[in-house]
């Protein structure tokens, strides 16, 4: 973590994340949503767990969610990569009508994080690295109940 910056630990149903502390949260339908109170976007963070024994793919996962929103996949634009906890993700950007979209799909096995954020604007140095910090922080656990 950055040492400037202060952050608190949000516990999900089987994740753990690191966001800083003067963002403030709600949960919508079960999905956690933070945000700077004097920014212009939002992070989203939904957890979904597969009951087949056949682990996600975030490739394959980011090419349905995008397809699915209208969104043409293009394999060039997708970054593929492990977090440094070891899980599996793809990430794209994109730019739809008039909004700013980061599409990320991390997954350990059998469980995925869908980690969302739109914006008014393209996030500036400062909210990219802050973002990359959030992301990078996201640990799978097996954590039953939210805090």
């Amino acid at each position: 973590m950055e040492a400037e910056a202060a952050y608190r630990i949000f516990h999900g149903v089987f994740f753990q994340v690191f966001v800083p502390a003067d963002w403030e949260q709600e949960i919508i339908e079960n999905i956690p949503c933070f945000f700077d109170p004097d920014g212009a976007g939002a992070l989203q963070l939904a957890a979904t767990r597969r009951d087949a024994e056949e682990a996600f793919d975030p490739a394959e996962e980011l090419r349905y969610y995008l397809e699915k929103n209208g969104v043409e996949y293009a394999e060039d634009r997708v970054a593929l990569y492990h977090t440094p906890q070891g899980a599996l993700a793809a990430a794209c950007e994109y730019r739809r009508d008039g909004r700013f979209w980061m599409v990320q799909m991390i997954a350990e096995g059998r469980r995925m994080i869908v980690a969302l954020y739109n914006a008014d604007a393209t996030p500036d140095e400062e909210l990219a690295r802050e973002l990359s910090v959030i992301l990078s922080s996201i640990r799978f656990s097996e954590e039953a109940a939210r805090r």
